[in-house]
């Protein structure tokens, strides 16, 4: 009786059965795509995203702080422009006018123009006994202060109309100036210059009449007096003692009959 002989074991071939080389490559696959979904993923904060709602928001304050920018540009400009300065100016020939305008009020001749020199003045001239006085001397001292007042009236007139010749075209230039002024500070200095102009025709009306006014005091005091002067003079006359006639030197008698 023959031995039965052992069963050869079979192993298949890597290379012979293709459904082996499909299920190897099978495994890889499957491992790949545990490797993938056991490998730690990125967190959420390290993903970089697009926020379109706060992009639109900040280029909206952008733009508000440009137009913000732009306002306060344009406010300066126009600080500037009402801050700039008037380009014509005449104070320096007012100030110079109304120098020599004082200074005319202060060189008057005649009445005097201050309260102590009337006060002196008018005690000399118009005393108020005139019992002891000298009429002709009072009488030649008030016709001089007369003539003097009376020319420095005329003299202040004149220097006056001399001192306004410029003051128009000084007027006029002020008015150009304020209406071609383009800001505050423009248009005020124009406004002060035109009052400059008027104050040196305050202040030249103001000489004027206060020369006036010395001659019409100087004129109603020199009449008051000369009529007291002419009173007194008459109770002079006729307060005068009688007197008796000398007797003639020589006896007419002997030559009468010649």
């Amino acid at each position: 009786m023959s031995t039965p002989s052992s069963t050869p074991s079979i192993r298949p071939s890597r290379t012979a059965s293709p459904q082996y080389r499909r299920g190897g490559f099978g495994g890889l696959g499957v491992a790949a795509l545990l490797a993938v979904a056991i490998s730690p993923q990125p967190a959420v904060a390290q993903l970089a995203v697009f926020d379109a709602k706060a992009n639109l928001e900040a280029t909206l304050a952008a733009a508000r702080q440009a137009e913000s920018l732009a306002n306060e540009a344009r406010a300066l400009a126009h600080q500037a422009r009402s801050l700039a300065a008037s380009p014509y100016s005449h104070l320096a020939e007012s100030s110079e006018t109304l120098r020599d305008i004082g200074a005319l009020a202060r060189t008057v001749r005649g009445t005097a123009s201050t309260l102590d020199g009337v006060q002196r003045q008018f005690a000399d001239l118009y005393p108020d006994d005139l019992a002891l006085s000298n009429l002709a001397a009072l009488g030649a001292g008030r016709s001089t202060t007369a003539r003097r007042t009376a020319e420095d009236l005329a003299r202040t007139a004149a220097e006056l109309e001399r001192l306004a010749q410029s003051r128009d075209g000084r007027l006029r230039g002020a008015m150009a100036a304020s209406e071609a002024a383009e800001g505050e500070t423009a248009a005020i200095q124009s406004s002060t210059q035109m009052l400059s102009v008027l104050a040196e025709d305050l202040a030249s009306l103001r000489t004027a009449l206060l020369a006036q006014s010395r001659l019409m005091a100087e004129g109603a005091a020199r009449q008051a007096a000369d009529r007291d002067a002419a009173i007194e003079a008459r109770r002079r006359f006729w307060d005068r003692g009688t007197a008796t006639p000398a007797a003639p030197s020589f006896n007419p008698l002997p030559h009468a009959r010649d």
